[in-house]
């Protein structure tokens, strides 16, 4: 008969969780925090970019250029720069948004949170063009070493080639 409260109460927990009495907060609404006088860019649009984001990112290709092309028209550098550097774009893209951010110089040091985000995003970039590079640079010298490799065995068959007719 103990063991029935003992199992009731995380139901009890767990239940509170979904519990219809408890406020849902609207996520339709931006988040509010305290205006900061040096901020350039509010909460309310980081809050939009994101959005604009996610519906960048789950889009079809041309539904993908469309947007591409609206932000760039609109000349919203962070949101421009946020969609090309999306995952699976190109370098060129990823290139070009890291020079857009740059443009923009966020200090990831401000209590901005719209600020903090685009300097994440930019040291992320720097971090992928890093990879990306590192990545070709190893391609290259896989190359050579193939290269290497087959010029060796070249040498080789022509070694054993030579020692047969003698």
């Amino acid at each position: 008969m103990q063991r029935l409260p003992l199992l009731f109460i995380p139901l009890v927990l767990l239940a509170g969780c979904q519990s219809p009495l408890l406020p849902i907060k609207s996520t339709s609404e931006p988040v509010k925090t305290p205006a900061l006088s040096h901020c350039r860019f509010d909460t309310g649009q980081l809050s939009e970019w994101i959005k604009y984001e996610h519906r960048f990112i789950s889009s079809t290709i041309s539904d993908r250029q469309a947007l591409l092309g609206d932000a760039e028209r609109r000349q919203l550098s962070a949101l421009h720069a946020l969609l090309l550097s999306s995952p699976g774009q190109s370098q060129a893209q990823l290139e070009r948004a890291t020079k857009l951010l740059a443009s923009i110089s966020p200090d990831p040091s401000d209590l901005c949170a719209a600020e903090q985000y685009l300097a994440n995003r930019q040291h992320q970039l720097n971090l992928q063009l890093e990879s990306l590079q590192q990545i070709r640079d190893l391609e290259q010298q896989k190359m050579e070493l193939e290269r290497q490799v087959d010029a060796l065995t070249d040498l080789e068959r022509q070694i054993t080639q030579q020692r047969e007719e003698h």
